[in-house]
């Protein structure tokens, strides 16, 4: 059908249908809000029209023999919270006793190294309970190998003004994959649009994700994931850096799902792949602490 005839066509059907015709109008409006919700970031920075109230910020974390990342991680994550809740998932390397010795971590869950079998979904209903028994008002899941920029909780305080504004209580953040220097991350295709949902109010009976792999860290009941708005913030992932550390993620994951049953049509052979490579250089406004991973004095026991 031609362009002038489709047009005809659509006119007509308005004329004859005005209420479908509307209703048709009202969807299309409400899917552009959200598509544009998603590409524009909700700002970080300060406004003198939206009042900034403090929050009682606590991160969730849950490890299993990452000792190397977890001295990076506290540098990081601890000044920016009240708090950090972690679970250790049976360690073997110190992981737990380093975290023990640790004055920014107000709770450490031990899971015994003769577990049944890994229960990464109940691991993290125990984190997000734990922070519920700690009073957080946030709640934010950041891993081991992950760090957040050096003025994370000021934006984040000036993104939940705005969002209360909205009646938002859930948000992605950018992450950035540093490549091959803590300077640097990739942004060349999918990687250049990597956003993670892991904040969100928290307040008792919220239903999560039950999937077994790449599940989501904030609530379902808010919404589906393409609705989650995006927050000006950085988040850095440390665990590509090094070229062996990206193939071994990537063998750990294929072992894991050798389907792509939780990752289809993207599967896991991209995370080795250096087609279109562009590398960007970090902005210093953006910078974090904790850059390189190295390895940590286990605590005395």
């Amino acid at each position: 059908m031609r362009g002038p005839l489709r047009k005809a066509v659509a006119l007509a059907f308005c004329l004859l249908r005005p209420r479908s015709c509307a209703q048709a109008i009202v969807w299309r409006l409400g899917r552009i809000a959200r598509r544009l919700l998603r590409l524009a970031a909700i700002p970080s920075t300060p406004s003198r029209w939206i009042r900034r109230r403090p929050i009682r910020l606590v991160a969730l974390l849950a490890v299993r023999d990452d000792l190397r990342y977890l001295p990076g991680y506290i540098a990081s994550v601890g000044p920016q919270t009240d708090g950090i809740i972690a679970l250790d998932d049976g360690s073997s390397d110190g992981s737990a006793e380093f975290l023990e010795s640790c004055s920014a971590v107000v709770e450490l869950i031990r899971i015994a190294p003769e577990r049944p079998e890994w229960d990464e979904v109940g691991n993290y209903r125990r984190l997000v309970e734990a922070g519920l028994r700690h009073g957080a008002g946030w709640l934010v899941s950041l891993d081991a190998d992950e760090r957040v920029e050096r003025d994370f909780r000021t934006r984040l305080e000036w993104v939940i003004a705005r969002g209360r504004l909205l009646g938002l209580s859930s948000y992605q953040v950018r992450l950035r994959e540093l490549w091959d220097s803590p300077d640097h991350f990739r942004a060349d295709g999918i990687w250049g649009e990597k956003v993670r949902a892991r904040i969100f109010r928290a307040r008792p009976g919220l239903a999560f994700d039950d999937r077994p792999l790449h599940g989501l860290k904030v609530p379902l009941d808010e919404s589906r994931i393409r609705r989650y708005p995006v927050a000006d913030l950085e988040l850095y992932h440390l665990r590509m850096l090094d070229p062996e550390d990206r193939r071994s993620r990537r063998e750990r994951y294929e072992l894991a799902d050798p389907d792509s049953l939780w990752q289809p049509g993207i599967g896991y052979a991209y995370l080795t792949d250096e087609s279109g490579l562009r590398l960007e250089r970090i902005d210093p406004a953006r910078d974090y602490d904790g850059r390189v991973p190295e390895p940590a004095p286990r605590a005395r026991r």
